[in-house]
């Protein structure tokens, strides 16, 4: 480890938070045609989660996806190119 590995590994924790916080606004399909009232439920859950949960969720598809970008440039760094 060293301070081009840590730049590194900052940046794409960074890139992990920013596509997590983002993959929390998909709204998740419901099976069925929506109403009215499955669209204010379903607001209420994305308030609620945002309030308990938003800065320690994160997204297996954000962690894979950063982990493919950025494993050349980890693997440069530690060799000191």
């Amino acid at each position: 480890m060293n301070a081009d590995v840590a730049a590194v590994l900052s940046t794409a924790t960074g890139k992990i938070l920013r596509c997590s916080e983002r993959f929390a606004l998909v709204p998740r399909p419901p099976g069925f045609v929506p109403g009215l009232g499955y669209l204010v439920s379903y607001w209420k859950n994305l308030r609620d989660y945002f309030l308990a949960v938003k800065d320690n969720r994160t997204y297996r598809a954000c962690v894979v996806t950063a982990a493919a970008n950025d494993r050349s440039p980890i693997e440069i760094a530690s060799m000191g190119i």
